[in-house]
């Protein structure tokens, strides 16, 4: 998150270096591109928010060194490099309240050490992608924070010879109709067409990738192929309704702390319980967020199981959603984090999994918590509202609710 200590007029970004800390706000893609070029002749980090997402981008020695998108870094530096033939048994934790340090640096720099040209390709690529997403996007606000001390020992891609790069794509990915970004999530809607138009061959794995949770990088990784070459693919499929692009969530602001996930209903009262829910599809935390909403929740949420914990101590829920499998973090590993806080210790939780099996039945009752399946298709959405609202009305019961 941005931590604000003044703002800087946009018309004086590009005369004036960025005063460190300051946020500049409201600012075209043009002047946080100079913003990036005047800080790079120095080290550190700009950290930059749109509408929708959030980055930082370490910069050094005139270019880019590392580029993170907020709730992804885990989920995209494994996807990357077991494309690359690298797998880990283990995804070490590293300290993310630091502004002017990437998150991910200590570890990509030890990979670095004994798989250098890989790590090249993976960090080029991410470097690019998320690049090509800030290009997609517009209204920015941007800080920057010096790391002076830091030793950079990953080597700097050049910010002339990315803008070249992406500015040649951005031209292509202008000229789709439903595509409009890579980090839109991807629908199958009719499986007969798809299943003509890529075979039976690429078709389980084409339907497994198009459930509404893959974006369209995703999806090109899982393909191994360009992303300007499935986004192509994706959207003629999409102008002919065989699969549907979603659109971008929009972030919410906050007046205290500036952006947050929050979805805030006018109708629903402050002394209302609130609900929090863990889930890394973008696509199920809306439909319960305005399910819940309706109903007259208080509802926040976040996709990032690691950042989970934190953010459930601060929002200070009547009762927690968890879903069991996320990339990074488990459900049940969540779980144990969150029992280790003893402001915790008595909360309210629930496992929520399509897959509605005898031993996660019972792990969740080992854990403490009560457990709810999700809907497998349309025809089980009655079934899941009515035992989704008999629980809340047992756990976490509305001013409204009348109890038997």
């Amino acid at each position: 998150m941005i931590a604000m200590t003044g703002s800087l007029p946009n018309s004086d970004l590009v005369s004036n270096n960025l005063t460190d800390g300051q946020v500049v706000r409201n600012a075209t893609l043009h002047i946080l591109l100079a913003a990036m070029r005047v800080m790079s002749r120095s080290t550190g980090v700009i950290q930059v928010e749109t509408k929708h997402h959030r980055w930082k981008l370490l910069l050094a020695g005139g270019g880019l060194v590392l580029a993170e998108e907020e709730g992804q870094v885990i989920p995209t530096l494994v996807r990357k490099y077991s494309n690359k033939g690298i797998s880990f048994s283990r995804i070490p934790e590293w300290e993310q309240r630091q502004t002017n340090r990437p998150y991910c640096y200590p570890f990509v720099s030890n990979v670095y050490k004994k798989h250098p040209d890989i790590t090249n390709e993976v960090v080029k690529e991410i470097v690019l992608e998320s690049l090509l997403a800030l290009h997609l996007e517009d209204d920015f606000s941007f800080v920057w924070q010096p790391a002076n001390d830091m030793q950079i020992n990953l080597p700097v891609l050049q910010l002339s010879m990315l803008e070249n790069t992406i500015a040649n794509e951005v031209r292509q990915w202008q000229k789709f109709e439903c595509v409009k970004h890579p980090y839109q999530l991807v629908q199958l809607v009719d499986a007969a067409n798809l299943l003509a138009r890529v075979g039976n061959d690429n078709f389980p794995l084409f339907a497994k990738v198009t459930t509404g949770q893959d974006r369209v990088c995703m999806i090109a990784d899982t393909f191994k192929q360009p992303i300007y070459r499935t986004a192509l693919l994706l959207d003629k499929l999409a102008q002919k309704n065989i699969v549907s692009i979603v659109q971008l969530q929009e972030r919410k602001l906050d007046n205290e702390t500036g952006i947050s996930s929050s979805i805030s209903n006018p109708a629903i009262t402050k002394d209302e319980p609130r609900v929090f829910i863990v889930d890394d599809s973008p696509v199920l935390l809306q439909q319960m967020q305005r399910l819940l909403s309706s109903w007259g929740y208080q509802v926040d949420f976040t996709d990032n199981a690691e950042a989970a914990t934190d953010k459930i101590l601060h929002y200070k829920p009547t009762i927690v959603f968890i879903d069991i499998n996320m990339p990074s973090l488990n459900g049940f590993d969540l779980i144990k984090q969150i029992r280790r806080q003893r402001e915790l210790a008595s909360l309210a939780l629930v496992l929520v999994t399509a897959e509605n099996s005898m031993t996660n039945n019972f792990r969740a009752r080992w854990a403490s918590c009560r457990f709810l399946a999700k809907p497998r298709s349309s025809s089980d959405t009655a079934k899941f509202r009515d035992e989704l609202r008999n629980l809340l009305r047992e756990l976490a019961p509305l001013s409204t609710d009348t109890l038997v």
